[in-house]
């Protein structure tokens, strides 16, 4: 026989063994519906765990994204602290005097931006938005950071240093005040202060559930003013063209003179890197996501066992008709596909099933928590291929075991 006559003949055997199987699972309904039960129980499982993984690192990286992967930060104390975390909390904070000694000492630097936060309610008239994050900080922390302005300009060299009141304000803000309006030019208050706004940035998207687009920028001596000269800054920093690796030698070697460190002295400042955040989260994503895994894989794994007991006794019970089909000349092979065709099936509804509840859950939980969650379609159709392979599987043994029934015998059973 020719490789085309082998290659249709196994194409007939395999519908012919789809229909079967397709005919047996109607007629066992009843059956069939209990044996997707524990298949769909862990592919939810998985749907929703990976839905969840797959949220929480979608808001990290947005979140993340917003520090610049080349941007710097000096801070008192490191973002990541371990067991040590005793050794940061006398250090002294990052001042004005630390901003200025990069300034002047550091020209590996091109821009070198301070940085304060605080929270305010910003009114225009009747209309209040809560919660607002205050940033102070001058004309170069737009060259250190990922922000865009969608209208008007950001703070001048003139403005950082002069405390204007002069502000630039995030789309959080925009929308709410200046929805039928333009904001450009307009005076808002934030607390008693009124502040002429110059700028509107881009949209920032959300990040575990809170928008990043709640933001007023102000100038820094503004800030300090309005809020207190003493809060602890961070100083963002983002090496020039071609420095990017001795930059941070040069920040460490300026702030240690700065501070009258002696050489055996340990740094009294943290250096930290979007990269050191990303690390730990991978870690710790990778460490829930296994343990997660690993739990709806066990799921799955009970779910095959009941595949394959229920088929093992549905050959049991279809030995009399295995025994006339054998002698009516179906090959062992028909068999065979027949038997791997039904628990195929019969897992692929159950992982159907159970990527349709893991997509409800998603759905719910990305609506009502704060860590979102998503599905993609190549998870989805992913899920159902991966219940039919399990089907396979765990319908291996009782396949073979009908393929290899002696047909005289299997016509004598009762």
């Amino acid at each position: 026989m020719t490789t085309f006559g082998r290659t249709r003949r196994l194409g007939v055997e395999s519908w012919a063994a789809m229909t079967t199987a397709l005919r047996g699972i109607v007629a066992n309904r009843m059956r069939a519906l209990l044996s997707t039960v524990g298949i769909a129980i862990g592919v939810a499982t998985l749907m929703t765990i990976y839905g969840l993984v797959t949220g929480l690192t979608s808001s990290f990286t947005r979140q993340i994204a917003t520090l610049g992967s080349d941007t710097m930060y000096v801070t008192s104390r490191p973002w990541v602290v371990q067991d040590d975390w005793w050794q940061y909390r006398n250090r002294p904070p990052i001042t004005r005097d630390d901003v200025e000694a990069l300034r002047q000492g550091a020209p590996r630097l091109r821009a070198v931006a301070p940085l304060a936060s605080a929270a305010a309610e910003v009114r225009l008239r009747d209309q209040r938005v809560d919660a607002v994050r205050v940033q102070g900080t001058t004309s170069e922390y737009i060259d250190t950071s990922t922000l865009k302005l969608a209208a008007g300009r950001f703070l001048t060299p003139v403005e950082s240093v002069s405390a204007s009141h002069v502000v630039v304000i995030g789309t959080g803000v925009a929308d709410r005040l200046f929805a039928h309006e333009p904001a450009l030019g307009a005076r808002i208050s934030l607390g008693p202060h009124r502040f002429t706004v110059i700028g509107v940035l881009k949209p920032q998207g959300k990040a575990f559930g809170q928008t990043l687009d709640k933001l007023v920028i102000i100038p820094i001596e503004t800030f300090g003013r309005i809020y207190g000269e003493r809060r602890d800054l961070i100083i963002a920093a983002t090496a020039a063209p071609g420095h990017t690796y001795d930059a941070e030698e040069q920040i460490v070697e300026v702030l240690r003179r700065s501070r009258g460190l002696a050489p055996e002295t340990a740094d009294t400042f943290s250096i930290n890197r979007q990269s050191e955040l990303v690390k730990v989260f991978n870690e710790s994503t990778t460490a829930l996501f296994g343990v997660a895994i690993t739990i709806g894989l066990i799921t799955l794994l009970v779910g095959g066992i009941g595949v394959m007991n229920i088929m093992l006794v549905t050959v049991t019970e279809r030995t009399r008709e295995i025994g006339v089909r054998r002698a009516l000349g179906a090959r062992r092979r028909t068999i065979l596909l027949q038997f791997l065709a039904e628990s195929a099936l019969v897992t692929m509804v159950g992982g159907g099933v159970g990527t349709g509840i893991g997509v409800v859950a998603s759905t719910v939980i990305d609506r009502v928590s704060p860590v979102g969650a998503a599905l993609s379609p190549s998870a989805m159709v992913g899920a159902v291929v991966f219940s039919g392979v399990v089907g396979l599987l765990f319908g291996t043994w009782p396949a073979v075991r009908a393929a290899n029934l002696d047909p005289i015998e299997s016509l004598r059973f009762e």
